[in-house]
């Protein structure tokens, strides 16, 4: 068990191993296109806690980890740790997105006459809150990838530009992911609970 547990690629192999057997649990008893409105919802949600938990570590740690650091500690936080993160971040926020397109198609929600052959109406206060979850989701993806990925490109040394505008901009917007993501977390769940 310790090996497990030692190394955190060997410990998600063992927790998406436990995933799969509970899957198959589910898919005894679920229309295919129900299954996969349910695999969709899994990788959406477990997605968005990743995504959502970046989006806590970089405003809450390491951001002020690296206004705290002296240069050599700063530098090794930008050798080590922000790549990876950076990565992560983009990765999360980019398959947050693709699961939840695959969602609103078989939720119905785009295209329903091509997934049930017929029009699929959600509307009032549960369609609005579903809208707006999805335009604040791609709002913050836009801010990932098109502002706080190329400011951390200049602030790492990848990219020409002025560091220190490019550090108060990868703040300001990553504020901002910050700022959108307990709406957009609420918007959705509203969304799928409401009737």
């Amino acid at each position: 068990m310790k090996a497990l547990l030692d190394d955190p690629w060997k410990t998600l192999w063992a927790a998406l191993t436990v995933t799969a057997i509970l899957a198959a649990l589910a898919a005894a008893s679920a229309d295919r296109l129900g299954f996969v409105a349910l695999i969709l919802r899994w990788a959406h949600v477990a997605l968005a806690m990743i995504w959502v938990g970046l989006i806590v570590f970089v405003n809450f740690i390491q951001l002020i980890a690296a206004r705290e650091a002296n240069d050599t500690e700063r530098a090794f936080l930008h050798r080590a740790i922000v790549p990876r993160v950076a990565k992560a971040f983009r990765d999360a926020s980019t398959w947050v997105v693709i699961t939840g397109v695959g969602l609103l198609f078989t939720s119905g929600h785009l295209f329903a006459s091509l997934v049930y052959g017929t029009a699929v109406h959600v509307g009032g206060m549960r369609g609005m809150l579903l809208w707006l979850g999805v335009l604040g989701g791609l709002a913050m993806w836009a801010l990932v990838h098109m502002y706080i990925w190329p400011n951390l490109q200049v602030v790492l040394g990848q990219r020409q530009g002025d560091a220190a505008t490019a550090r108060d901009n990868v703040k300001f917007f990553a504020r901002l992911n910050l700022v959108l993501s307990l709406p957009v977390t609420f918007a959705m769940i509203a969304a799928a609970h409401l009737y």
